[in-house]
């Protein structure tokens, strides 16, 4: 099912706590992604050589959570205007950090785990729209690797 207008106010009445402190829920974010799937890990040259125990607190990883954080806020804000955000994600991601998109849906299910743990009330509704909308950004980040001939 792709994402309505709908699912990105469903999720935005919720989203107010990561936009306060991205920086503390990206870094929660990041840990997960790296516990659950260290293979990731090895895609963030500064992170790939680090232990559980150096990523805690590590401003580094605060900094980078923050940023996604903040960029996947955006992207709620836009609603279904984020051609140019995801554009430019894509760019990056495809370009200069060589991601292969099968990282989207690695990082969006830990999202989810996150928000339902961490935002009081976050529900199945909740999660179903956050799922919604997160499915929507792997297509269009996938149609623009697709556009860029990165194939993987």
């Amino acid at each position: 099912m792709c994402a309505c207008v709908a699912d990105y106010e469903k999720v935005l009445n919720f989203w107010a706590p990561l936009e306060a402190n991205p920086k503390l829920y990206g870094e929660i974010i990041l840990q997960r992604l790296f516990e659950t799937n260290p293979d990731v890990q090895k895609l963030f040259p500064k992170f790939a050589a680090l232990s559980k125990e150096q990523l805690q607190d590590n401003p580094d990883l605060q900094a980078h959570g923050g940023i996604v954080v903040c960029k996947l806020t955006e992207f709620l804000k836009q609603k279904k205007e984020h051609k140019d955000l995801v554009g430019d994600l894509a760019e990056s991601h495809a370009k200069q950090h060589k991601i292969p998109r099968i990282n989207f849906q690695i990082i969006c299910e830990v999202i989810v785990i996150v928000a339902a743990e961490k935002i009081d009330g976050f529900g199945t509704d909740a999660q179903t729209a956050l799922k919604n909308v997160l499915k929507e950004f792997q297509t269009d980040m996938g149609a623009c690797y697709d556009a860029f001939g990165y194939d993987q």
